[in-house]
């Protein structure tokens, strides 16, 4: 209880000093999130330029390692620069919070020269160190550094919902995974400040983390939970009080619920930036006071010597406050005419509503006739999305995962069976069965259903050089004539159906978004939607591309992604996406500012 007691008082110590961090945190995020960042995306579209290539993902590394292997070097750079500029910004940090702590004044200009002289001890072990760490077990683990240049490099939901949906042996070694990587990050927690702080080699700060968190890993995790929990109790009560204000507003006096609404926009604003202070230093103060109650913090570091600034003159003072004044009036009215815009110029448009394989709140199996039919038949879909893969004698059957044994128990892959075999077989889920079927049943019944269909095309290895031209050779006309459309989490796929047949509408689908929108031929993005922001989907309207959100399965988030602009949303859930969007009115001030406030974090 008293440990209890402790934590509490250590953590509302720091929120209450935020002030003394706003400078240097608010400083280093206008940094990266304006220059560096912008900086980073351009280089790194500049060099996939110079060799024709339009975007980068999981399934093109192997290319351009191949057959562009300056190009994979220049990306290898980039990386290597990224990872340099996160060391920068975890230094500047640390050391922002070492001298608050220690009550030791230091400009802002000798900051910035201590954290450039860490930038040397980035080399052998050490440069592995920060790529497992920064890169793979912080933004796993969700500890509470909020940093700008990590903020793209997020687990999308569909992966978490792949390992929960699926064998209890997934999900447990997963949660030892995750386990394991959670006792790492704290084990390996005083690495960076012992080689920033102490002046120590990679090795002796490794040795000096693992040795002073040996039997505190408990404590210095239960620390971090206080913290991180209070700040967001803190936040969301805050933000939640503001909303309910709004409402009431609304509500009792309507006459003057804009005005409201822009200000209290500007209060969530200025919540927001105090929650990237607080999440962004919160990391740095466990750490500094954990060294510091453990006696291994040094009272100063080697390379500071402190200056004593002369008083500013009266007129200097009053020369300061007046321009700090004129700044910050500047910034309220610009701040002020930017949030009545937004209030005032939502999102008017219905996005297309499609089912997600074609179940509907697990009305049936998958990819199934049946489903097709009970889906299309009751919540009536702009489109049904599903799923084809080539068979054995390269023809086309109706199935998603590329091994059959989850649902039909066959150990097998499609490709490694004919078509005849293949619709042979019994798919079980939801505690429902059905037969496997082919595309050209799967394309005749949705004809007669009057059915657009979105199809995805799933390639493997194993396909034959000709599967695409088997493929529109047979199925084009019927596509285009019927309005059915295709995506393909393959990028050459879609350009190539593009090239052979630029009438038929086909998209791009990406589970994440690192570089922003890939150029290209295709007609629309499908993109995982806990990814998704406003910013890519007005960068891919701005190209003329449709975007789809996917996929979203309660209200609230399919309201959200209309608000945001999506032209289309892909669910399991279409009865609350019917619901949804069929009391799609205008939303009122209270409700944009909800999605706003969601949209922030």
């Amino acid at each position: 209880m008293t440990s209890l007691r402790t934590n509490f008082m250590k953590t509302f110590k720091f929120i209450s000093s935020a002030r003394l961090y706003y400078r240097d945190v608010l400083l280093m995020h206008v940094f990266l999130l304006f220059i560096l960042t912008p900086l980073l995306t351009h280089l790194t579209r500049f060099i996939l330029n110079q060799g024709e290539i339009s975007y980068i993902s999981y399934d093109n590394i192997g290319n351009i390692l191949q057959h562009h292997a300056l190009i994979f070097v220049s990306l290898i750079l980039v990386l290597f620069l990224l990872l340099v500029s996160v060391y920068f910004e975890f230094t500047f940090l640390l050391l922002t919070v070492f001298f608050i702590e220690q009550k030791q004044k230091i400009s802002l200009k000798a900051l910035i020269k201590g954290t450039f002289l860490q930038i040397k001890k980035i080399k052998g072990g050490a440069l592995v160190f920060f790529l497992f760490y920064f890169f793979l077990v912080i933004p796993f683990v969700g500890m509470s550094f909020n940093s700008a240049l990590l903020a793209k490099f997020r687990i999308p939901v569909f992966v978490l919902d792949v390992i929960f949906e699926n064998k209890f042996l997934y999900l447990a070694l997963f949660i030892l995974f995750y386990l394991l990587l959670i006792y790492l990050a704290i084990r390996l927690i005083f690495t960076l400040p012992g080689m920033i702080l102490h002046d120590q080699s990679f090795k002796q700060a490794l040795s000096l983390s693992w040795k002073k968190t040996k039997k505190n890993v408990l404590k210095i995790l239960f620390q971090f939970l206080i913290v991180s929990g209070t700040i967001t109790l803190i936040m969301g009560l805050s933000q939640a009080f503001l909303l309910f204000i709004q409402h009431g507003i609304e509500v009792f006096l309507p006459n003057i619920s804009l005005i409201s609404a822009i200000i209290i926009m500007t209060i969530l604003q200025l919540l927001w930036l105090i929650n990237i202070v607080l999440t962004t230093v919160s990391i740095f103060f466990i750490i500094i006071n954990y060294m510091k109650e453990n006696d291994f913090l040094l009272d100063s570091l080697s390379w500071f010597s402190p200056t004593y600034d002369h008083v500013n003159s009266l007129n200097k003072k009053i020369l300061k406050d007046v321009i700090i004044g004129f700044l910050v009036l500047c910034v309220v009215v610009f701040i002020g005419k930017t949030n009545a815009d937004f209030l005032t110029s939502t999102s008017s448009s219905t996005p297309l509503e499609v089912s997600h394989r074609g179940v509907d709140n697990k009305n049936g199996v998958q990819n199934s006739i049946e489903s097709l039919k009970k889906t299309s038949q009751s919540t009536h879909p702009d489109y049904v999305e599903m799923d084809i893969q080539e068979t054995k004698d390269h023809e086309f059957v109706v199935y998603h995962d590329y091994n059959l044994k989850a649902l039909t128990g066959t150990n097998k892959k499609p490709n490694q069976l004919t078509l005849s075999q293949l619709t042979k077989l019994n798919a079980h889920e939801n505690g429902q069965t059905a037969k496997v079927v082919s595309f050209d049943q799967y394309l005749e019944c949705a004809h007669q259903l009057n059915q657009k269909l979105m199809i995805e095309i799933k390639p493997t290895k194993d396909d034959s050089p000709e599967m695409l031209n088997n493929f529109l050779k047979k199925y084009q006309e019927k596509i285009i004539g019927n309005g059915h459309i295709i995506q393909s989490l393959s990028y050459d796929i879609i350009e190539n159906i593009k090239e052979l047949a630029p009438n038929i509408t086909a998209g791009y689908i990406m589970p994440f978004s690192i570089i922003g929108t890939p150029k290209g031929k295709m007609d629309f993005f499908t993109i995982e939607y806990t990814t998704l922001n406003s910013k890519f989907i007005k960068s891919a309207h701005a190209q003329g591309k449709q975007v789809f959100a996917w996929t979203p399965n309660d209200a609230d988030t399919m309201s959200r992604m209309a608000f945001y602009g999506v032209d289309g949303i892909i669910t399991d859930q279409m009865r609350i996406l019917n619901e949804t969007l069929k009391h799609n009115a205008p939303l009122n001030y209270s409700d944009q500012l909800f999605f706003f406030t969601i949209g922030m974090g």
